[in-house]
């Protein structure tokens, strides 16, 4: 080969060498958009499959949500099939509890029918015949803030000097305490 040859020879591979290198740039950003798509893409993926695992049981979602296709049924509860299931509320046999009968009520109402008789009198005159029920309620009292304004007053003495009254123990400085 002449040496015009061997130059036209190697810049044809040059000129291939940069299309393949250009062609080479082009996949490798091509790849680096798909590694990234794939990375948002199981991202999701992750989130999706969580969401579905996701019961009654595992997490705050009602119960009428687990039939959803898809979710995984919430696992059986310690103990297996064999465990003998239990009447819901208080088992039979155990001792039963109620707030006690007082005898002696902060507050005793007498409470009479009102109205009128099918007769048509009023049932406000009519003959008592004593208490027949009795119902014991128990209330708690509503918690309120009480509010005491003290007003520090000041005074002279009768040789001129002013004295001032002192703020109660454990009052804070400002106007509101």
């Amino acid at each position: 080969m002449s040496r015009d040859e061997l130059i036209a020879l190697v810049a044809a591979q040059i000129g291939r060498l940069a299309a393949q290198d250009q062609r080479l740039a082009r996949q490798d950003a091509q790849i680096a958009e798909l590694v990234t798509a794939n990375e948002v893409l199981a991202a999701k993926l992750a989130k999706v499959e969580h969401l579905r695992s996701r019961n009654s049981g595992n997490s705050s979602s009602p119960p009428s949500k687990d039939g959803d296709p898809g979710r995984t049924p919430p696992k059986g509860k310690p103990g297996g099939e064999d465990t003998p299931k239990r009447a819901k509320g208080k088992q039979r046999g155990s001792r039963g509890t109620n707030l006690a009968w007082t005898e002696d009520p902060d507050d005793q109402l007498g409470r009479f029918p009102q109205g009128r008789c099918e007769c048509g009198q009023d049932l406000a005159g009519a003959h008592d015949l004593g208490v027949v029920d009795r119902y014991q309620q128990h209330e708690i009292p509503q918690v309120s803030a009480k509010v005491t304004q003290y007003d520090q007053h000041a005074v002279r003495c009768g040789c001129g000097k002013v004295h001032t009254a002192t703020r109660p123990e454990g009052a804070r400085d400002g106007i509101v305490g």
